[in-house]
């Protein structure tokens, strides 16, 4: 993040404030992709009102996509906040962010705004800047923002927010402290033998 200098400290990456950039960043893509449902909520109850936020959802895309052979979060969350001050750019819109922001453009934007970026920088002839010392190459990006996508969605319906305390602990060490929204909001009743047989339809061979 060298264009960011309000994230260095002394010359180099101040370590709390690339964590806040990362994640902010994050939280503002997770809500951007499964924001809060007023709408739904009145219809289906209060379950329905809650977003990617509430459930971790941030959480888990950082976890992930620090977990490939070449970690991604910093660059990804570079690569949304430099193709968000682009976007203003080129609206005509002051690009400047507060001092104490970390740099952070692509939580500035709105919800129907962040979707129009994320859209741009997967589209030919979208993004044009490349923020320079980016780890990912110009041929992943459409890759990695496939993957934040498709992470967003299994973090967000996954036991992941049901595991509450214990969630950041090896896998073997997770436990379910409660049921998790996504699964509150579709129904799902939990792991059980047999569940991924169909229970609504007869598969018996009529005699």
């Amino acid at each position: 993040m060298a264009e960011n200098s309000d994230v260095l400290k002394d010359g180099l990456w101040d370590e709390n404030s690339v964590y806040d950039y990362v994640v902010n960043t994050m939280k503002a893509y997770a809500d951007a992709m499964v924001p809060h449902s007023p709408d739904l909520a009145e219809l289906y109850g209060r379950i329905q009102f809650y977003g990617a936020v509430e459930s971790y959802t941030a959480e888990y895309l950082i976890m992930s996509l620090d977990s490939y052979p070449t970690p991604f979060a910093v660059a990804a969350a570079e690569l949304l906040n430099m193709a968000a001050k682009q976007y203003l750019m080129e609206r005509g819109e002051d690009p400047d962010v507060p001092k104490d922001s970390g740099g952070l453009y692509f939580s500035k934007l709105s919800q129907e705004d962040r979707l129009k970026v994320v859209d741009r920088i997967t589209s030919p002839g979208g993004i044009i800047y490349i923020p320079a010392g980016l780890t990912m190459k110009q041929e992943d990006i459409v890759p990695v923002m496939s993957a934040l996508n498709r992470l967003t969605m299994m973090g967000y319906y996954s036991e992941w927010s049901g595991y509450g305390s214990t969630r950041f602990m090896p896998p073997d060490k997770r436990m379910l402290e409660y049921r998790p929204i996504g699964w509150e909001q579709v129904g799902y009743p939990g792991p059980s033998k047999g569940y991924r047989i169909a229970g609504a339809f007869n598969f018996a061979q009529k005699k």
